[in-house]
């Protein structure tokens, strides 16, 4: 009887299966096999709700071992009396998983157990969806937020924030925040430091995320932050510093937007950039008739988004007289066209930019969520208290 190995429908009444394999022997392996059952439940399929259990009605469970068919296994620790052994994560949905226990019946002596399960699927319309940003083994600025969109709202939080797992090297602070029921958001209390790893995993297999609403995979992405560029503008002086690293690279005349236009103060994330971008008047709701003093259609090269409210960083040789000298434009930070291009070809997602001394706060942006200006202009706290979590974490190791 030692070592001898048996089948187990696993999950499905294993104690029958049991006492049937035995019933070619002799006695004592009908005692030995009825002592070896497992009760986990009844279904065609596992629940990816709720850790995996193997549980032993008698005998002692030596080790176990559930393995999917990609080689990744599940973990799992056996409980102090050694009758029951339970998965430390949710099995994933809709994965075949190899079983085997090994156990002691009561006379000491060991059996090994082996069979499959499977994990049942979440249903399409059940399935929770999303993006991430930054994209995969990127290079980001050292502003960047790490930000992952839902598809559908997502009402339980606290559940999926819980999942959702950040680690770096080195490690540093950070929290996330909801946005509103389908954007979460990361950052650290301070800026990544340059050179930092970062990596995120989102353990959302069998998460429930809402009404009829489940996690049905894992998802993983890695970037790296870049050296550090800061660009600091300052509305009364007309100019833009563009620092790398700590130190000073350029220094360039500016015009900003005119007093009833004024560009905010505060801290922007660069989000995206564009070769040429089309720029008109009806789009950033200032007006829509062509007769209007305020009416402009322009495209406008080396556009560099700083929010979604319509602030750029571009070229604008129709400013340059005035750059260095008055702001003048619709809200914009207009450069001449050589340096919108340099400044264009150095900046990445995430890289950051100041803004001092203009007439107007961003208040209005940061209460709306606006991605270029809804992480660095909250305090510590405000920011924390917009996890679902309720606190700040370390990241772990990366």
């Amino acid at each position: 009887m030692g070592g001898m190995r048996r089948s187990i429908i696993a999950m499905l009444g294993l104690g029958v299966a049991l006492a049937l394999a035995a019933c070619a022997g002799d006695e004592s392996e009908v005692r030995h096999a009825r002592a070896l059952t497992q009760l986990a439940g009844t279904g065609a399929d596992v629940s990816y709700a709720e850790p995996l259990t193997l549980r032993m009605r008698a005998g002692q469970i030596e080790s176990a071992e559930v393995v999917s068919a990609d080689g990744e296994a599940l973990p799992g620790d056996i409980d102090d009396d050694g009758r029951t052994w339970t998965s430390t994560t949710r099995p994933e949905p809709g994965t075949n998983y190899d079983v085997m226990v090994t156990a002691s019946d009561s006379f000491g002596e060991s059996h090994v157990f082996d069979d499959e399960l499977t994990v049942a699927e979440v249903p399409d319309g059940d399935r929770l969806t999303l993006t991430m940003q930054p994209g995969n083994e990127s290079v980001v600025g050292v502003g960047a937020p790490i930000v992952v969109r839902f598809t559908q709202p997502v009402t339980e939080r606290e559940a999926v924030e819980r999942e959702m797992h950040v680690s770096s090297d080195p490690q540093v602070v950070g929290s996330w925040h909801w946005v509103s029921d389908t954007e979460a958001r990361f950052r650290p209390q301070e800026y990544w430091p340059a050179g930092t790893r970062v990596a995120l995993d989102l353990e959302l297999n069998g998460v429930q995320a809402g009404e009829e609403l489940w996690g049905g995979r894992s998802y993983h992405l890695e970037f790296e932050v870049g050296s550090e560029h800061i660009a600091e503008i300052d509305a009364n002086d007309y100019t833009m510093t563009v620092n790398v690293d700590g130190e000073t690279e350029h220094t360039w005349n500016t015009s900003l937007g005119a007093p009833e236009f004024a560009t905010r103060n505060g801290t922007y994330v660069v989000l995206e950039k564009f070769e040429e971008r089309n720029m008109t008047s009806c789009n950033a709701n200032i007006t829509c008739d062509p007769s209007d003093p305020h009416y402009y259609d322009v495209d406008a090269d080396w556009a560099v988004r700083l929010s979604y409210s319509g602030t750029f960083v571009h070229s604008a040789p129709w400013s340059e007289e005035s750059q260095g000298e008055d702001n003048v434009s619709h809200g914009c930070i207009n450069l001449n066209d050589a340096n919108g291009e340099t400044y264009f070809n150095m900046v990445r997602y995430g890289d950051i930019v100041t803004v001092e001394n203009s007439t107007r706060e961003a208040d209005d942006l940061v209460e709306r969520g606006d991605p270029g200006m809804v992480d660095w202009n909250q305090s510590w706290d405000e920011y924390v208290a917009g996890s679902a979590v309720g606190e700040a974490i370390t990241t772990g190791e990366f």
